[in-house]
């Protein structure tokens, strides 16, 4: 998380940084930027498992159809 501050501390002048706000202001748009990521995985995994109960549903169907020919 700290990695990104870290970096940029390197192109900024030292006393930039010595400012209490920079640190604060900083600290938060890492923290900002990592909470919309999380967001996102969770969209993502709930995608993969509806299409996971839909594969189910219908292999299940499949199997049933299959049996009753026999």
């Amino acid at each position: 998380m700290y990695l990104d501050v870290l970096h940029q501390a390197a192109l900024l002048d030292h006393s930039t940084w010595a400012h209490p706000d920079t640190w604060n202001a900083a600290l938060e748009n890492v923290a900002s930027r990592r909470s919309s990521r999380r967001g996102g995985s969770f969209w993502m995994f709930s995608a993969v498992c509806c299409i996971g109960v839909i594969v189910l549903i219908l292999g299940l169907v499949y199997l049933m159809t299959g049996r009753r020919r026999r």
